[in-house]
């Protein structure tokens, strides 16, 4: 599948859904980046088996991804904003379900550490850039895809970069640190269904010796697990954004640790 292709059946899922005036721009922004992601990992051109996605939320991958596959499950988290994809998941034979992973896996006193799921029952797992919005201790959620992938079984996963340039530079520089802070106090009484939350945040990127180590020890065998550079896809950039990408294509062979992203692929 092309990236026009990947794209224009993106823009045709949201029409179905009703969405392209609002929501849709977060595809249109991180579609790009799925298209690479998918075929750095070889999704359109292997048949997948029984998947399970985690947090898809607009990009579509579950639909476009659903033809390789003999089952499509999703897990998705329980916010109003994706309800207008409840048709489409019913259309295309993908079983969803709502789950907190916050209440799931956090430190509250009702948390199972359980993923509604049957032992051994997923041929392949994507969860793309998820994890950086956990703020809880990942090892059980680790260990439960565990639990629920096949022998012989395949994760892929993707993260944004702990150690990329960006946020090297951010660090240094100070920039984007007092933007953070204003974040968190204007998030603060976001509700969610009947509580205040947001699960927006990055409250925690890996590197990838970080994630390797991750899945490593929770009984995965870690295939590869490298970066890459990936850009949101904006219909407009400033001349200095374009330089500051220009400079991260050219220094990403001499430099590979500080790419943008993080991908891993491992087996059970």
């Amino acid at each position: 599948m092309t990236i026009q292709e990947f794209l224009a059946k993106g823009e045709e899922l949201g029409g179905k859904a009703g969405v392209l005036g609002g929501i849709q721009d977060y595809f249109r922004s991180h579609g790009p980046r799925l298209h690479q992601s998918c075929e750095r990992f070889g999704l359109f051109s292997e048949r997948l088996g029984d998947v399970l996605e985690i947090g898809p939320f607009y990009g579509y991958t579950p639909f476009l991804l659903r033809p390789r596959s003999f089952s499509y499950t999703v897990l998705e988290g329980d916010d109003p904003v994706v309800r207008p994809l409840e048709p489409l998941y019913r259309e295309h034979a993908i079983a969803l379900h709502y789950v907190d992973f916050f209440e799931m896996f956090g430190p509250t006193r009702s948390a199972t550490h359980k993923l509604p799921l049957s032992d051994a029952q997923f041929d392949t797992i994507l969860c793309w850039e998820t994890m950086e919005h956990f703020n809880f201790n990942p090892v059980g959620f680790v260990r439960e895809l565990h639990r629920v992938l096949k022998p012989g079984g395949r994760v892929r996963i993707t993260v944004p970069n702990k150690a990329s340039f960006q946020n090297v530079a951010a660090l240094l520089t100070g920039r984007g640190e007092k933007a953070l802070i204003e974040n968190y106090y204007h998030f603060e009484n976001t509700m969610l269904g009947d509580k205040k939350a947001f699960y927006g945040f990055h409250w925690r990127e890996y590197s990838a010796p970080e994630l390797s180590r991750l899945f490593s020890d929770a009984g995965f065998q870690v295939q590869s697990c490298g970066t890459f550079n990936a850009f949101q896809g904006r219909r407009r950039i400033g001349a200095g954004r374009r330089m500051l990408r220009l400079l991260l294509r050219i220094t990403a062979p001499i430099f590979p640790r500080h790419r943008t992203h993080v991908c891993l692929v491992a087996t059970r």
